[in-house]
Formats: C-alpha cells, sequence, structure tokens
C-alpha cells in the first residue's frame, strides 16, 4: 500500500483487503487513500443533519426526526445515556445505510487495533472474517495459528459463536465475541459447502507471531511466500531480494495464498521488483477518473522466471500483484480464484482517535480486469487438498519447464 505524509497527521495510508477482520484484533484489510473531512463538534452536530450534507433538499430526509428522537431519550428513558455512544452508534448507523461493506466507521478503540494488526503480532484465534450479505465467512487463517491448525478453510461459513448466532450482527459484534484472553476457549459453529449439518469448532486464543515474509530456497527454486502486506514486509522482502540474488536462484514461486492484503504502496513496491516496466494498476474513480501505477524499469527480480501462487484467501494487495505479473507475462497464477475485493477505502482519522473509511475507487489490472468482480482466475487450477500441497508442487512443476 502507498504511505504517503501529508499535512495532516491524523490521516493514514492502506490497501486493504476485503472487509476482513482479524479476530485476534479487530482489523480488516482494505484499499486506504488520504482524503480530506469536515471535523464535527458538538455545536455544529444537529445544524449539519438538518442541512442533509449540502444535498439537494428533494433528496434528504427531514433529519429533525434525529432530534426528536434525541429529546425523547432525554427526557423517557430511565437509564444513564452515554451521549459518546450515542454519537458513535449514530455514525455507524449512517454509514451503514450505504450498503456497503467496506464503508465502515470505527470507534478509537477498534482503529487502534486495526492499525496495530498489521504490525504482525495479535492475540485470538489468527482467522480473517467477512460479512458477504447475511454470511459471516472466513476469509483466511494466519499460518501456524489455532484457525489454522484445526483446519478452517477461506469461504468457511461462521454460523455461531459460543451458540450465539451472528446473523445481523455487525463486524464489530462478532468480533468481540471472538476476541478474548490468551488461554481462553471459544467455539465457532463452522458450515462447508458440501457439508449437510453445521461442526462445532474448539479453539484456543493465543498470542499470534507471524512475519509476513518467508525465504526458502531449495535446487535453485526461491518460495517466497508472502502472508500480508504489513509495516515488517517492505523491510523483509528487500533482505529476501538479496538473498534470492546473492543465492543464485534460477526461478521463483510467489505464494500469496490466504493473503488477506496490507498496504498498498508496498505491493505495489513487490510488484515493481518482478517486472521490467508495464502498469502495475489502475485506480478508476466514480467521476471517471483514473490513477495508473507503473513500474519504474529497475525491478531486480525482472529476469527471473516466476510463478505466482493464490487461492480463495488472496485478496486486495494481494490480487493487485498477482493480476499485475500476469497481465504484463511475467508468471501464470496456479491455484483457486481470488477473492474478489477491489475497492479502494478512503480513511479519515478525527481528534478523538476514531475514523471513517468509505469507499472511493475500485483497482483493475494493467489489462482491465475488475477484482471486484468475481476475483482472478488462475491460469491453472488446482484444488487445495488435506495432504500434503499440491498446489505448491504444481507451481514448482510449472516453474522447472520455465528455467533455461
Amino acid at each position: 500500500m502507498r504511505k504517503t505524509k501529508s499535512s495532516n497527521p491524523s490521516t493514514k495510508l492502506a490497501l486493504s483487503g476485503v472487509l476482513i477482520v482479524i479476530v485476534l484484533s479487530l482489523t480488516y484489510s482494505l484499499g486506504f487513500i488520504r482524503g480530506s473531512h469536515q471535523r464535527l463538534t458538538a455545536d455544529n452536530f444537529s445544524a449539519v443533519f438538518r442541512g442533509g450534507f449540502g444535498a439537494a433538499e428533494n433528496s434528504v430526509p427531514n433529519f429533525s426526526l434525529y432530534e426528536t428522537v434525541l429529546d425523547l431519550m432525554k427526557t423517557k428513558y430511565t437509564g444513564d445515556i452515554d451521549y459518546l455512544n450515542v454519537l458513535y452508534g449514530t455514525i455507524k448507523g449512517a454509514v451503514a445505510g450505504l450498503g456497503d461493506p467496506y464503508t465502515s466507521f470505527t470507534t478509537p478503540d477498534e482503529n487502534q487495533e486495526f492499525f496495530s494488526s498489521l504490525s504482525g503480532t495479535y492475540e485470538g484465534v489468527g482467522v480473517e472474517i467477512d460479512f458477504v450479505g447475511e454470511r459471516l465467512l472466513v476469509v483466511a487463517t494466519l499460518e501456524g495459528s489455532p484457525a489454522a491448525v484445526a483446519g478452517l478453510q477461506p469461504k468457511d461459513e461462521i454460523v455461531a459463536v459460543d451458540g450465539r448466532i451472528v446473523t445481523g450482527m455487525t463486524i464489530s459484534q462478532a468480533v468481540s465475541l471472538i476476541q478474548g484472553p490468551r488461554g481462553s476457549e471459544v467455539v465457532l459453529t463452522i458450515w462447508r459447502e458440501g457439508d449437510n449439518d453445521p461442526q462445532d469448532v474448539k479453539l484456543i486464543r493465543q498470542v499470534v507471531k507471524v512475519a509476513s515474509v518467508r525465504l526458502e530456497i531449495k535446487d535453485d527454486i526461491a518460495v517466497l511466500r508472502i502472508s500480508k502486506f504489513g509495516s515488517d514486509t517492505e523491510q523483509l522482502f528487500k533482505k529476501a531480494v538479496a538473498r534470492i540474488l546473492s543465492d543464485g536462484a534460477k526461478g521463483i514461486v510467489l505464494d500469496l495464498r490466504n493473503n488477506p492484503g496490507g498496504f498498498l504502496d508496498v505491493s505495489v513496491k513487490v510488484a515493481n521488483e518482478f517486472l521490467s516496466g508495464g502498469m502495475i494498476v489502475e485506480e478508476r474513480f466514480k467521476d471517471g477518473k483514473s490513477t495508473p501505477f507503473s513500474a519504474d524499469g529497475n525491478g531486480k527480480l525482472s529476469a527471473l522466471p516466476i510463478v505466482v501462487l493464490v487461492d480463495g484467501g488472496s485478496a486486495s494487495a494481494a490480487e493487485i500483484v498477482a493480476g499485475a505479473l500476469r497481465d504484463n507475462g511475467r508468471g501464470q497464477l496456479v491455484g483457486e480464484t481470488t477473492y474478489g475485493k477491489g475497492s479502494v477505502q478512503e480513511v479519515e482519522e478525527f481528534s478523538d482517535g476514531s475514523a471513517l473509511r468509505i469507499t472511493v475507487a475500485h483497482w483493475f489490472t494493467p489489462l482491465g480486469t475488475s477484482i471486484s468482480e468475481g476475483g482472478l482466475k488462475p491460469d491453472i487450477v488446482v484444488k487445495n487438498e488435506e495432504t500434503g500441497d499440491a498446489q505448491l508442487d504444481k507451481a514448482i512443476s510449472e516453474l522447472k519447464k520455465l528455467i533455461r
């Protein structure tokens, strides 16, 4: 993801993956770009609502209803009212009314947890989730995490948490149920396509530490695994590139399976190292304008053959890299169809630490494929198997054909 500096230190830039929540801490990999915001205060809050946010008078409902409800709450509700929670709830409801699962408002605590998740240390079960319609689905599991060890897979549906049905919940509510102190137990009720009935899966929450880049070189073949595009990825990737070159590897398998995304600028830098030129990704906005991101022509790995591994857990930034390499003729995709998250969210952090993420654009591969419309289909389809790693074996087999 692109990280840039701004005169407003409260805005952050990241890319994302699906409205993915790493249930270890509240996090979802999103596409982030900078934006601007007008701060709301106690003095102008009601006025903004009454003004209809500047929209045409005939297209905006009468927001005096909101004030009426607040007044009734104040005069008739028997309990104590936390007006900050009321404000946060109001904003969350307004944002949810857009009907876009990737546009969201997060409280200060939720926002802090989101960014801390990109550091690579988590406490929980190590599963990334996303609401697709009414269904809460597994997007990916973190390598070595309780969820991965238990065998959870992308597209598994989480029906209930500790017996509580998740239908109708928000992401935050579902996450709060799955989160908990290390060493404690949580029971996820999982339904997998093809099964007759859901199954209970007991997980013990743990501290999960994951380095985002791992490299193994064997028989002149480098297997480069990137599990996310996080805060440690750029530095670790540079070290991996140097080792690939110094050890004289003749080909690379780039493993992006179960990679939910991360920072845009990091994904662009990673793709750049494999390319001698060409577009990496194109960002298209509502008004028809577009912004291309192109390789600088100095890719250190541009001469080495490459095969890219993807699956249903490959999302967002991972799909950008995979699409860039395939569309520029640098490597085939092996595995399964990717997740299909190609929208970009502008992120605004407010003075209290809360944040708004709002969809402002969509990503397209160099040849114009919309990542959001069904994901990227692999050139060579290989299903994941319970034993062994047929996908990696096939990728290595295909790579050997390219090595001269």
